[in-house]
């Protein structure tokens, strides 16, 4: 991002972009770009003469290499076209600097706009042709208002909506929400305050202000995760005006509540959202049926329906309830997941898998069902006890395991040292992206999908027979990759030496390797009540060599405890 990054105003027509972005630019002492205006200036024509005479296509391009250049010089607030960011390679231009969404309603839009025909894309029909619209246009503009009154006007708010609709995603890789229909004032005040902070928090050189996007496409839809620092003060605008909400239940539990809560709240009601929070106890034991029973009361209190949604704010434990919660209530209701851990972070908030356990095994009673969206605030991982941090590079570790040797070679070399924000950030954002690459290649855990549980199978027999809570998700899951690097093994698909750097790399990040006194047949019986278990037989992932993992195979019980035994044994590679 450089010393001295730009500003980009961005959102829909009638959100004040240029307002605003000159009262900000003064306020800031930066210069201020209207990008339109370069535009014309140098192609001297109007906007709208550009569209008539060439088309969008050609103004797309010439958008494109003013904000090239635009971006080329340093401490500029700069307003751009609403269209700007849709195209790929204006947003790489973009993500090496601070964007921010001016977010508006039709309704917002419809008092300022001067539907005077000078908005070529409003005067477009569904099929991207003004019809007779256009013609008035070209011939002659100051007739191109008549009739609006009498029905023509909702055509123009009806493209403005639609529009809104095909660009929202587009909006939402920003780093910062901003309630456009506030003042012009207000609005650059609220950006000036962020903007501060964020240079205060050393943005420049960490880019602490900046956050990362990644589409999770799945069965039914597409989705959002956000990871950066500082989310939690922009949630509920995110919730406003990406997920639509305008009522929302909290669900945590009262360690993290205590520790966010206040920042969610307020959060919510900077954006004017209904909200109420209803907190559940810390710990798998509290994972069942009876939980989801409290939730659910909570949402008929508070007359949630189907255009409300439910946000998890804590660990995998509440987003599993609350997914669940929220996949059930009303047949589903919007969900929004705000992991607070590590491990929620790079694992159980992405994928859409939420449910809650049975005295037979975890997570046996559950769903398929995808968030809205996912916001990531690194800053919560200061927060995070160590073995709780370590519980969550488990899974990291495992991405690197199953995917990524390049991944796999950054962990050994920063393992037992002190690790940066920007390094955290960029392994979090990692495995988000090989979590929803597989996702996206088998939604509902039909095939391929399961190569995300390498090391699952017994890490689970182990938390179910050493009881809950006495290892961590991510200590059963070091565990389970070591069983399962060992039947690689002796399988033939991976090397001694391979098997090696798997049991060293978990050694150097202090996870425990080896069983102590569990009871090894009590893991392989618990093992065959796990998901991946058909017809009554055994199924692991192995890995046909580092970072390739296959869907799973089965394994005969023998098989597993003789791993089991190596493994107990110390002896983790035979």
């Amino acid at each position: 991002m450089g010393n001295e990054p730009n500003l980009i105003l961005t959102g829909m027509m009638g959100a004040g972009k240029s307002t605003v972005g000159k009262l900000l630019a003064a306020q800031l002492g930066m210069k201020y770009l209207d990008l339109d205006e370069v535009i014309e200036e140098e192609a001297n024509a109007s906007v709208q003469e550009i569209f008539s005479r060439y088309g969008e296509d050609h103004f797309r391009e010439l958008e494109s290499l003013a904000l090239r250049e635009a971006l080329a010089l340093p401490s500029r607030v700069i307003s751009t076209g609403g269209g700007a960011i849709l195209r790929e390679s204006n947003r790489e231009l973009m993500e090496q600097h601070l964007v921010i969404w001016l977010a508006i309603d039709s309704d917002t839009a419809a008092k300022r706009l001067d539907f005077d025909g000078t908005r070529p894309l409003l005067v477009q029909d569904s099929h991207g042709s003004g019809g007779q619209f256009d013609a008035e246009i070209k011939g002659a503009p100051d007739r191109a208002t008549e009739g609006l009154e009498s029905g023509s006007r909702s055509r123009y708010m009806a493209n403005w909506q639609r529009l809104e609709d095909e660009r929202r995603w587009a909006y939402a890789k920003c780093d910062l929400v901003v309630d456009g229909s506030l003042s012009p004032k207000a609005v650059a005040e609220k950006i000036g305050d962020w903007w501060q902070k964020t240079i205060d928090n050393g943005a420049k050189s960490e880019k602490t202000g900046q956050a990362h996007h990644l589409l999770v496409k799945a069965e039914g839809g597409t989705y959002p995760i956000h990871i950066g620092h500082g989310l939690l003060d922009n949630l509920g605008q995110r919730c406003r005006h990406e997920a639509k909400l305008q009522k929302a239940l909290i669900v945590s539990n009262p360690t993290v509540f205590a520790l966010y809560g206040d920042r969610v709240k307020e959060s919510l009601e900077d954006a004017g959202l209904c909200y109420e929070a209803v907190l559940i106890p810390d710990g798998e034991e509290f994972k069942y049926l009876a939980t989801v029973e409290r939730i659910y009361g909570a949402a008929l209190d508070m007359g949630l329906d189907r255009s409300s949604g439910i946000i998890a704010l804590g660990g995998g434990v509440i987003g599993d309830i609350a997914g669940f919660a929220a996949a059930t209530y009303m047949r589903g209701i919007r969900f929004i997941q705000v992991p607070t851990t590590l491990l929620a972070q790079v694992d159980s908030s992405v994928g859409g898998k939420v449910g809650v356990n049975h005295p037979s095994g975890k997570n046996l009673i559950g769903a398929f069902y995808q968030p809205e969206m996912v916001v990531a605030d690194l800053d919560t991982l200061e927060a995070l006890p160590h073995r709780q941090f370590l519980t969550g590079m488990a899974e990291v570790i495992k991405c690197a395991f199953i995917c990524d040797t390049d991944l796999m070679k950054d962990l050994e070399r920063h393992a037992q040292q002190s690790v940066s924000k920007s390094v955290i950030a960029q392994w979090v954002k990692r495995s988000c992206e090989i979590k929803a690459q597989v996702v996206a290649a088998d939604t509902k855990e039909t095939g391929y999908r399961e190569i995300l549980n390498f090391g699952h199978t017994v890490g689970h027999g182990v938390e179910q027979v050493a009881g809950y809570g006495r290892y961590t998700h991510g200590e059963a899951i070091a565990m389970g990759m070591v069983t399962a690097a060992i039947l690689s093994s002796r399988k033939g698909y991976l090397s001694q030496e391979e098997c090696r750097r798997v049991v060293s790399l978990l050694r150097a990040w202090r996870l425990p390797i080896q069983l102590g006194e569990l009871s090894l047949e009590g893991i392989v019986q618990a093992s065959n009540s796990d998901k991946k278990a058909r017809q009554g037989q055994l199924r692991f992932v192995l890995l046909h060599g580092l970072g390739n993992a296959k869907e799973a195979e089965v394994i005969m019980p023998q098989e597993l405890l003789e791993a089991l035994k190596i493994q107990q044994e110390g002896l983790p590679c035979g």
